[in-house]
């Protein structure tokens, strides 16, 4: 497992609305795609994906982990674990908030 620790308190995203948007679009794709799992972790989640979507999983956390320099990314293979610290965990649960027309375990 790779372990990428936050670097900041202050929640807060650096993307521009262009750039948020098209990130948005890749996890909305993803997680349609290939999520197996949403599970809520102490301190925010674990998402974990079909094995064969480990580089796509990885290449939107390489950008989170540019512009959302609170969350402490662990990696391992085709799963992720995000977490924060204190009412930081809730925003990455709504962040990666299932819609209600989608199920995940």
């Amino acid at each position: 497992m790779e372990t990428f620790g936050a670097t900041s308190k202050t929640i807060a995203c650096t993307l521009t609305p262009a750039d948020l948007e098209e990130t948005q679009s890749a996890w909305d794709k993803l997680l349609r795609l290939s999520l197996v799992s949403r599970q809520e972790i102490p301190g925010g989640i674990r998402l974990v994906m079909h094995p064969g979507s480990g580089d796509a999983l990885r290449a939107l956390i390489d950008v989170e982990r540019e512009c959302c320099t609170w969350i402490t990314f662990a990696i391992d293979g085709s799963s992720v674990e995000m977490t924060a610290l204190g009412a930081a965990a809730a925003t990455i649960r709504d962040m990666w908030r299932m819609p209600a027309s989608q199920t995940a375990v």
